[in-house]
């Protein structure tokens, strides 16, 4: 595979030894959908090869998403690689399925899995790295994107040229899409193109055919190089802002085993906005919810609220506002329990451990703390049920002769809206007997009278 001469060559060659994104002696997997930038990207490591001693690797992922077209993909790619005598490995995902059971987009579910296949396939291998075919125009897009909606001052970075410590690599960020298409043509490269690129179903693809053409009509020629200039200083700042971020982030950002995780807001807001706002979007990506500035404002804005205010981030996390907290919740983080329970068992829950004891004589002396009670086994009725909280419930705490909602003693007691629902309750024939590790109710307690009691436990193996 003899290139002729074109400026393209000795710039990939420059840009990957400057970026010290390739070097002698390694092994790199090439990712290669068969389209004109992953090709001309195959192309120019091949003539690498030799010079650097490199071992490649093709590997190519079939979404099964255009039928025969995705089939026609992947025997092109499986030919050059023959061709060139090039290992050649391929996958064949079912992202629609994949799509729809995480409810993600196709584009989503595709890159997910396309880079789950790349990094199996990396450590399989032993391979230093992965090489795609990001360029230049695609970094602008992401720029723009991102922009848009809101991502802050890492999401105007745009595409890094490298991540994960360097497993994976982009070689062509610094190239046109039009430099790539003219080496392709002057060097007789061949490709396969992707007819879902011409659909602006997809946003980037609106950006590309509509957006993108139009600012460089109507605004600037160079758009493209404008958006790269704006990627590469903003990836300068959100280096340094990173480190500011991080350097705040364990007095700011605390987070238990159940994976609920508390920013304290007093901390936060005593940051400047641009720092607030970087801090939230970090949490984000670490709990993996979708960025967006209305999302951020939202979060920021649950700091003026009032106690118990909330926001469903996502399908699985929810932000509660908690007195001097912002409270990230997992909602799959406890299953609330409803169980018949007997004397003298023990339950095992996914947060908790749950025992009733048989029906004995009183101790001597009461030990244990708020996880184990006694209580008079004569005022227990014929069913005992385990369950959480609901609304209406009342009981007559320790101590008091009157009712009190369960819900006023969760607000004294300062529970978090969030942990109500996960706090297990021992009923008796519909009587609240103990709020488990809080209160016991005063009907069922141990008096100089009591002949027998009956032992609680209640051990949570996990913060409730």
């Amino acid at each position: 595979m003899n290139s002729i001469n074109h400026p393209l060559g000795q710039r990939f060659a420059d840009f990957v030894q400057a970026g010290s994104l390739v070097r002698t002696g390694d092994t790199i997997i090439v990712a290669v959908s068969g389209g004109v930038d992953s090709m001309v990207m195959l192309h120019l490591l091949f003539s690498l090869k030799e010079r650097l001693d490199l071992r490649l690797v093709v590997a190519h992922v079939n979404h099964q998403l255009r039928g025969d077209e995705s089939l026609e993909d992947e025997e092109f790619v499986r030919r050059i690689a023959r061709a060139l005598s090039l290992p050649f490995h391929v996958t064949r995902t079912d992202t629609a399925d994949h799509a729809h059971r995480f409810k993600l987009s196709k584009q989503e579910a595709a890159r997910a899995l396309r880079y789950r296949f790349f990094e199996e396939l990396r450590l399989e291998l032993g391979a230093r790295a992965v090489s795609t075919a990001h360029q230049a125009d695609d970094n602008a897009e992401t720029v723009l994107l991102n922009a848009l909606r809101g991502t802050g001052i890492r999401g105007l970075s745009g595409i890094p040229v490298h991540r994960n410590d360097g497993a994976i690599i982009r070689p062509l960020l610094f190239a046109r899409r039009s430099d790539i298409e003219e080496y392709a043509r002057i060097n007789n490269i061949s490709f396969r193109y992707d007819s879902s690129n011409d659909s602006q179903e997809y946003k980037r693809n609106y950006l590309r055919k509509t957006v993108i053409p139009l600012l460089r009509s109507e605004i600037h020629p160079d758009v493209v190089g404008s958006l790269n200039r704006v990627s590469a200083v903003m990836r300068q700042l959100d280096e340094r802002i990173g480190r500011e971020v991080a350097e705040r982030w364990h007095t700011l950002v605390t987070r238990d085993q159940t994976g609920t995780t508390r920013v304290r807001i007093s901390d936060l807001l005593s940051e400047p906005t641009f720092l607030q706002e970087e801090i939230i979007l970090r949490l984000l990506r670490s709990l993996r919810v979708e960025l967006q500035a209305e999302k951020v404002l939202q979060i920021l804005g649950l700091c003026s609220q009032s106690t118990g205010r909330s926001l469903q981030l996502s399908r699985d996390i929810v932000v509660y506002r908690d007195r001097n907290a912002l409270v990230f919740v997992p909602q799959t983080v406890v299953e609330g329990p409803d169980q018949v329970v007997e004397l003298g068992q023990t339950y095992i829950f996914p947060s908790f451990r749950f025992a009733v004891g048989p029906t004995g004589p009183p101790p001597e002396a009461m030990t244990g703390g708020k996880e184990v009670e006694l209580v008079d086994a004569a005022r227990l009725g014929t069913r005992l049920r385990l369950r959480t909280w609901r609304n209406g419930d009342w009981f007559m705490p320790l101590g008091m002769k009157t009712r009190k909602k369960l819900s006023d003693f969760f607000t004294d007691e300062k529970v978090p809206r969030f942990e109500k629902g996960h706090i297990p309750i021992l009923e008796s024939d519909d009587a609240i007997v103990w709020v488990c590790g809080r209160r016991l109710d005063e009907r069922f307690k141990v008096t100089p009278s009591t002949r027998f009691v009956v032992r609680l436990e209640y051990s949570p193996t996990i913060s409730t």
